[in-house]
């Protein structure tokens, strides 16, 4: 008689763990990340110290509660410096918090005062400007310093590998990724208003993880491979992206800057006479003709129009950023809390 294997018996800690990530459904992926760690971080440490899974759940407090604090304290600091209550010290106190859990904590406060206003609001938006400057400098200068980085790192241990040399070579450039990821998320939430993970999940079944442990889970964690793949393919999109925001700057700026100059009694241009031929300059269609020095001047009605247009331009440009901004930063935190299963360090 064959006899049946034994039912395998759920973890009630994954079970909570579910649970707890039903009721953050509809939060920030990054606030979802950091509520599953820091609730199985508690519950694996009771466990560990005595205390039954049962008995560590209950204190800790239930699925709704916790996802409820969670969010009370996400919304009550201002977007961009929000960072959560320290992870589970005190489990009583996510179970005072005051608010339940409602739409979801990546939107940011509601927007008053000229913010509120429709479409030239986006000039009040410092998401729309950080992303100006983060697109227009930072993050294009960035960029190329970590594909500089990966593509010197990654010849090297490729050119290496032959001898021993290449392979701890390859480790290092896959640790230094993670890191120079992470970094960045930091870079990316400051000017684009896109909230980070502030929680790493832990090796599970560890308290302490060794050198060649950690080296095992950056190689069988995905989200060494997805920070690598970032680095290299990141570059070319952030030369597209500085493209876009330096020739819609400049092309706003100089329609702006134009009336204001001739306004101020500077010229818009000087020209040399010629005999022959009569000299003008075109500008958005219009010729204008020098004066008998030379000078070119604009005139009212193309002053107007090109202010207008510099205006519209700017204020599409704001709005695009704003947009290109919230797409790059959600792809940035997508890197950053991915969730493997969770990975045991070989056996000895």
């Amino acid at each position: 008689m064959v006899s049946a294997d034994p039912p395998v018996t759920p973890d009630p800690v994954r079970r909570y763990l579910t649970q707890l990530e039903l009721e953050l459904a509809t939060q920030d992926a990054a606030l979802r990340h950091d509520a599953l760690i820091d609730a199985e971080s508690h519950l694996r440490a009771a466990i560990a110290a005595g205390a039954t899974p049962e008995r560590a759940i209950a204190d800790y407090g239930e699925p709704a509660e916790i996802a409820a604090a969670y969010v009370a304290a996400e919304r009550a600091q201002p977007a961009w410096r929000r960072a959560p209550e320290p992870q589970d010290a005190h489990p009583a106190a996510h179970r005072a918090a005051p608010s339940p859990a409602g739409p979801s904590a990546s939107a940011t406060l509601q927007a008053t005062g000229f913010r509120a206003v429709p479409v030239i609001g986006i000039w009040a938006d410092r998401r729309a400007w950080g992303a100006l400057v983060y697109f227009g400098l930072v993050g294009f200068a960035l960029s190329l310093a970590y594909f500089v980085w990966a593509i010197l790192l990654g010849a090297l241990s490729i050119g290496l590998s032959t001898i021993i040399v290449g392979v701890p070579l390859f480790i290092f450039l896959l640790g230094s990724a993670r890191a120079l990821c992470l970094f960045e998320g930091k870079v990316v939430e400051l000017f684009l208003g896109v909230r980070m993970p502030r929680r790493v999940q832990p090796v599970a079944g560890v308290e302490e993880v060794g050198f060649w442990q950690r080296i095992w889970c950056w190689l069988r964690d995905v989200r060494s491979w997805m920070s690598l793949g970032y680095l290299l393919g990141n570059f070319p999109v952030s030369v597209v992206l500085f493209a876009v925001t330096i020739t819609i700057s400049m092309t706003s700026a100089v329609l702006l800057a134009m009336p204001v100059l001739g306004a101020l009694g500077v010229p818009v241009g000087h020209v040399e006479w010629d005999e022959d031929v009569a000299p003008s300059i075109d500008f958005l269609g219009s010729p204008l003709q020098p004066d008998a020095n030379g000078d070119v001047w604009m005139t009212v009605p193309l002053a107007i129009v090109s202010i207008a247009l510099g205006l519209a331009l700017a204020t599409a440009g704001l709005w695009l950023m704003r947009g290109l901004g919230w797409i790059y930063g959600h792809v940035v935190q997508a890197i950053q809390v991915a969730r493997p299963q969770p990975m045991l360090p070989p056996r000895a």
